[in-house]
């Protein structure tokens, strides 16, 4: 299944955005030396659906991360289908290869009723409460490392995501600090969610899908197609958790990562 090309434009969009782009035959070089640590932000865009390999890829990419100082190569297929032998050879040289599930909001936010009644969400504006939280959030639950790389993350959010209109939303715990959030982006007219994060401690509480269905609402408020995520496919709960709030698969997102060879 391609992604769809809505996702696709988003990609490009948010590249665009945050780091330096050098357009090539088989999509882009991408890179940003503030943030040697995000591999998000350092890495070969693969967008032709065809076929295209590895050695010219890496005459393209290899260059752009040294002049960065990045140690890290990051490979991403949003043509997997056309790109077997690439990511064959990737994997072989002992590269770590994974999946990302795309999923698009297909029906209304939350018309499924897996809603949690009376949970409030609210929107937080870039301050020293919502960085704290995000920091918790990188650290704790998705296990972000090194600890430079929450940094860089959160400076990127700051100095970039923020000015750009990305917006979080949070669900307060009993003692009043955010305990759930998320985020939504709309570039090139897209929506795209992400950060969606609940402390281990308030789970269970419908907290996550009271967030992502107020996302749901805002970005079609905004006419934004969509909106996008991405989620694990090799963890079915969170699927099904997405599904119930009216998101349907759209495609796979193929990535693999390793050390850069000896120059």
């Amino acid at each position: 299944m391609p992604l769809p090309e809505q996702l696709h434009r988003f990609w490009i969009a948010l590249d665009d955005l945050v780091a330096d782009v050098l357009p090539t035959t088989w999509g882009a070089v991408v890179t940003d030396a503030r943030f040697p640590d995000v591999w998000d932000t350092n890495y070969a865009r693969v967008d032709v659906a065809s076929a295209v390999s590895l050695a010219r890829i890496e005459a393209d990419l290899l260059p752009g991360l040294r002049r960065a100082g990045i140690h890290v190569e990051h490979v991403v297929s949003f043509h997997h289908e056309a790109h077997g032998d690439l990511l064959a050879d990737l994997s072989s040289r002992g590269h770590r290869i994974s999946w990302d599930l795309a999923m698009v909001l297909d029906g209304s936010p939350g018309a499924a009723g897996a809603v949690q009644e009376g949970v409030a969400v609210e929107e937080l504006h870039p301050g020293e409460e919502l960085w704290v939280a995000a920091a918790g959030s990188m650290r704790d639950v998705f296990a972000i490392e090194p600890a430079a790389a929450v940094e860089q993350l959160l400076t990127l959010e700051r100095a970039v995501l923020a000015p750009a209109g990305k917006r979080w939303f949070a669900v307060r715990g009993e003692d009043g600090t955010p305990v759930s959030l998320g985020t939504l982006l709309v570039l090139d007219g897209t929506g795209y969610i992400d950060n969606v994060a609940t402390d281990p401690a308030a789970r269970g509480r419908g907290y996550a899908s009271a967030i992502v269905t107020r996302i749901g609402q805002e970005a079609r408020r905004a006419g934004a197609a969509g909106p996008f995520l991405l989620c694990d496919p090799g963890a079915p709960p969170t699927v099904r958790f997405y599904e119930r709030l009216g998101f349907a698969p759209a495609g796979f997102l193929a990535s693999t990562k390793g050390t850069t060879p000896a120059a």
